[in-house]
């Protein structure tokens, strides 16, 4: 099979588009009247979702008349020779769908675009996610790609559940930062990785929260959700995992800390916690990195050379708008004084002159709002309060936690600011989430507890 021409619009996806968004939105719409009638946060559901299908058009115009290529492309192709198969070779779509490549019979070969592409386990996961899901988008870009992007929308509202359940008075802000930030509703739609890791990023915490934390849902429903979550994080961009399990350990822990009313033991538990919790963590990361390379520290550095490999050859190649952080020292106390820079560029950059393509002005003016919103949380709050802060709240922990160690991560790897600009988006709005936090409870001096203990009510609507 051969490729005419590079090409996943075509006027099919135009006309199918307003039809399937609104078959979308009716659903979404009847599955919010059942679920949350009367709810004051049901209101940003419809909205978020639509906003969400916009950064999937806009996404896939980009694609196509912009850049011209991309990995979507490659996913969309295999997506569309599994739609393809389904009706013509049953057997074959099976094996395209749930049997390795290596695995297959001769004929199932001979129905695919790409073979290279189901060769690479993490491309290959995205192209059967897609593949399976994409009778619902009658094999076509758009189609499949609303179906993924709903899919994404979902894990965003997991998350979303979460922080609402625990801070009410906050729901406004929370939906900002979380439902319709700019670059989220942009990057994390359509047929990426990015997509389907963001959604099993909110199935995981969901499934965390709701079975763990709260026990409100029902344990196997976050069993399913969490084991979802961590396959598909796992499956896709391992280095979501590693940065939200420590995160998840200090949570968890720190959560069970505040309902321990006696003082005394209050005071013996923060030690102990921190110590079991580093130990529990450690242990945890070892056996995981016995099992998957990827885990152990010379596995990340070896991924991470990968990674840094291909974008730099990218970026030369297209004149795309890269970084350098120095010399790099692939040792732990290398890495450590890499740590701040790695950071700087997640959260921060690109600066303004930095910016050698129009495309990048949406994340240039995201990342200088960033910037000057942390300076203002914290003068605002000052170094002292703030450790005090963070060290006090679990919740505030959890997210910074995870937003700094996930944004070393891509900081250290990525190296080209468009890559960056995708790469970063599930680490923003926890980090969002966490100076909101902050400020929050400056601006209410610290008057009520974390969590189900606030005291405070819902702003009016």
């Amino acid at each position: 099979m051969f490729i005419i021409t590079w090409q996943i619009l075509f006027s099919t996806d135009y006309i199918l588009m307003p039809v399937l968004a609104l078959i979308w939105i009716l659903l979404a719409r009847t599955y919010r009247n059942i679920n949350y009638r009367g709810k004051i946060f049901a209101k940003y559901f419809l909205p978020a979702l639509i906003a969400r299908f916009a950064g999937a058009i806009l996404t896939g115009i980009m694609y196509q008349h912009y850049y011209g290529y991309g990995d979507t492309y490659y996913y969309f192709f295999g997506t569309k020779d599994i739609f393809n198969t389904l009706f013509n070779s049953p057997v074959a779509a099976y094996e395209m769908l749930f049997v390795d490549i290596s695995d297959w019979n001769l004929t199932t070969h001979s129905h695919v675009t790409f073979r290279g592409i189901f060769g690479k386990p993490k491309e290959a996961m995205v192209i059967k996610i897609c593949g399976f899901f994409s009778p619902l988008g009658l094999g076509t870009y758009i189609g499949t790609s609303f179906t993924i992007t709903v899919f994404s929308f979902l894990g965003c509202w997991g998350i979303y559940r979460v922080f609402y359940d625990l801070y009410p008075h906050l729901h406004k802000r929370l939906a900002i930062v979380i439902l319709f930030l700019p670059s989220l509703c942009f990057w994390g739609t359509g047929i990426m990785k990015d997509s389907l890791v963001i959604a099993g990023l909110g199935f995981y915490i969901n499934g965390i929260y709701y079975g763990i934390i709260r026990k409100r849902k029902k344990i196997l429903r976050s069993l399913f959700l969490i084991i979802v979550g961590i396959l598909l994080m796992k499956s896709i961009k391992i280095y979501v995992l590693v940065s939200i399990i420590p995160a998840t350990i200090l949570w968890v822990f720190f959560m069970y800390k505040t309902r321990i009313k006696n003082p005394i033991l209050e005071k013996i538990a923060s030690p102990v916690f921190l110590v079991f919790g580093a130990l529990g963590g450690y242990l945890i990361m070892q056996q995981l990195g016995s099992i998957y390379s990827q885990f152990t520290f010379e596995g990340f550095i070896e991924e991470a050379k990968k990674v840094q490999w291909w974008l730099k050859l990218s970026t030369e190649r297209d004149g795309g708008s890269g970084y350098d952080l120095g010399e790099l020292d692939p040792s732990p106390s290398g890495l450590l004084k890499i740590f701040p820079k790695a950071i700087n560029v997640t959260l921060f950059r690109p600066y303004l002159w930095e910016a050698k393509k129009l495309i990048l002005i949406p994340t240039v003016i995201e990342s200088f709002l960033t910037l000057l919103f942390t300076i203002y949380v914290f003068f605002k709050t000052g170094v002292f309060r703030l450790l005090r802060i963070l060290l006090r709240d679990p919740v505030i922990l959890f997210c910074m936690t995870f937003s700094l160690i996930f944004a070393f991560c891509v900081g250290f790897t990525s190296f080209n600011f468009g890559a960056l600009a995708r790469y970063k988006i599930p680490c923003l709005p926890f980090y969002f989430i966490g100076l909101i936090l902050i400020l929050d409870k400056v601006n209410n001096k610290d008057n009520y507890s974390v969590g189900t203990d606030s005291k405070l009510k819902p702003e009016s609507e």
